[in-house]
């Protein structure tokens, strides 16, 4: 189907023999050069993106940049000389490990107090329940999880199959969607390593599924980029904001960030701060690693063919119950706070949020780098019909729900939701800030929250996707996906489509 793929480690054993270096260091030195090669990507799309004004109007971030810039010059080398200069597993542990190490430090972090009054005092905005967002961000996954069958689908009954190309087609494949778009890189290739294992795209070579994703993905970052600039441009507009062209502060301008709140643990003790975050991210990420394990073994103990299916689904999924671990762990340092067994809060907010957008930039930059343009041959087409009308109907789908729902912020909640379901989180934010740099309205909030809500309203999820490629599943897979989507949005519109009775008042 495509190029035959050579690793570091061949071709370097092939050219030096027993002496070369790689023999004695083994892969993990292999997976190091890898991870280093992203850092290395990272700072060159940053000067990019620095001196190109372009770039820098595109709004498109500085680990797109770096990850598209690797991704050239990877397919240049594997195109002349015929083997990949990245290791695939080092780089799909990394994109693997820093899914949940990004939301476990977005959980510990206290939630922003964003101002109620906006405006001078003329709109007053309440945060929506975090339930009612969760299942805002499940309907538009289970839209695009809808897409991506009805497309790949149609596709495996007219051109797939023998009909044009001899390759049969998964018609669960379009779930992709759902997983790189929804989702984010991580996910998708997660799930692309569980489907590549069990065979489901076998016509299409050994790592089909997750090469499917991460495009899939990829695509997402685009979308989340170029049409996203284009909606803030307009936003920006509609509301007479002038968005500035330099995005450069002076050194010590810091006017969106509270660096230390009070109470909390100095800044450099015994220990320093900073590794203090890092460690209780490190301790929550143990301890959900623990939960699936015990969760693995009670499975297979209980013989269920069933329940085993589902374990790979679990270490699939396991962002979601890092995130919950995190809930559960802040919950309960705030109960040690309150009933005085501690005195200072650890989590700090500002340093928190570096280490996950540290880790949704590097996730970012190394799942472009896993993307294989060259071996992807037809598959091509359905991942640009998916992603073009996935794109589209996604964005028609947020910009009427989110007026109805998101009262006196409803811009800026637009902007952030659309950057999320077409990209990560981090997309979201950065879409955002752009009309709302202070974090005047509680629409980054609503994401973060309702993201955790929708661990929880996300969960039939894990089962459908493990299922849905297996034969003679994807029917009542599809018809699931349905009612589920009518439930969620029966919840979303139900104060809309039931008005409260006004209560009768004496004349």
């Amino acid at each position: 189907m495509g190029l035959e793929v050579m690793d570091l480690e061949s071709v370097g054993t092939e050219l030096f023999g027993n002496y070369f270096i790689f023999e004695n260091l083994g892969m993990s030195f292999i997976g190091l050069i890898s991870v280093t090669a992203v850092c290395v990507f990272v700072l060159l799309a940053n000067i990019i993106r620095r001196k190109i004004s372009f770039f820098r109007r595109l709004l498109m971030p500085t680990a797109v940049i770096a990850g598209l810039l690797g991704l050239v010059v990877k397919e240049i080398v594997l195109a002349i000389w015929g083997f990949n200069i990245f290791s695939v597993d080092a780089l799909g542990a990394l994109i693997y490990h820093l899914l949940p190490v990004g939301f476990i430090a977005l959980c510990l972090r206290e939630r922003d107090n964003y101002s109620k009054d906006f405006n001078s005092g003329k709109i007053k905005m309440e945060r929506v329940a975090a339930s009612k967002s969760g299942s805002i961000i499940i309907s538009y996954y289970l839209i695009q999880a809808l897409i991506g069958i009805g497309i790949t689908a149609l596709l495996g009954f007219t051109l797939f199959g023998g009909r044009l190309f001899e390759e049969e087609l998964n018609r669960a494949t379009g779930i992709m969607l759902a997983l790189g778009f929804g989702q984010g890189p991580q996910q998708a290739n997660a799930t692309g390593i569980i489907w590549d294992a069990a065979g489901h795209m076998r016509d299409w070579g050994p790592a089909a599924a997750r090469n499917f994703g991460l495009t899939v993905a990829a695509m997402g970052f685009l979308w989340a980029s170029i049409p996203g600039i284009v909606l803030v441009n307009y936003v920006a507009r509609k509301k007479g904001i002038i968005r500035k062209r330099d995005e450069f502060q002076k050194t010590g301008d810091l006017p969106s960030y509270t660096i230390e709140e009070p109470n909390e643990v100095p800044l450099s003790e015994s220990i320093d701060k900073f590794t203090l975050q890092a460690c209780m991210v490190g301790g929550v990420y143990l301890l959900t690693i623990g939960v699936i394990i015990g969760i693995e073994i009670l499975f297979r103990l209980s013989g269920v063919p069933f329940l085993i299916d589902l374990i790979p689904t679990f270490w699939g999924f396991a962002f979601m119950l890092a995130a919950a671990m995190a809930i559960l762990v802040k919950t309960i340092l705030r109960r040690l706070v309150k009933n005085g067994v501690m005195h200072r809060k650890y989590p700090n907010k500002y340093l928190m949020n570096r280490i996950s957008g540290v880790s949704f930039d590097l996730a970012i930059t190394a799942s472009l780098f896993l993307v294989s343009v060259t071996t992807l041959g037809s598959l091509w087409i359905p991942i640009l019909l998916m992603t073009t009308i996935g794109g589209i109907v996604t964005a028609v789908y947020l910009w009427i729900i989110c007026p109805l729902i998101y009262k006196g912020y409803k811009d800026e909640a637009f902007l952030a939701f659309y950057g999320m379901s077409v990209g990560t989180i981090a997309n979201g934010m950065i879409l955002a800030r752009e009309i709302d740099p202070d974090f005047q309205t509680p629409a980054s909030d609503d994401l973060v929250l309702g993201s955790t809500a929708a661990i929880i309203l996300g969960f039939p999820l894990l089962l459908l996707i493990a299922q849905a490629p297996r034969d003679g599943n994807l029917w009542w897979v599809t018809l699931v996906i349905f009612l589920y989507l009518l439930v969620l949005l029966g919840y979303i519109l139900k104060d809309i489509i039931i008005k409260p009775k006004k209560s009768k008042t004496a004349k």
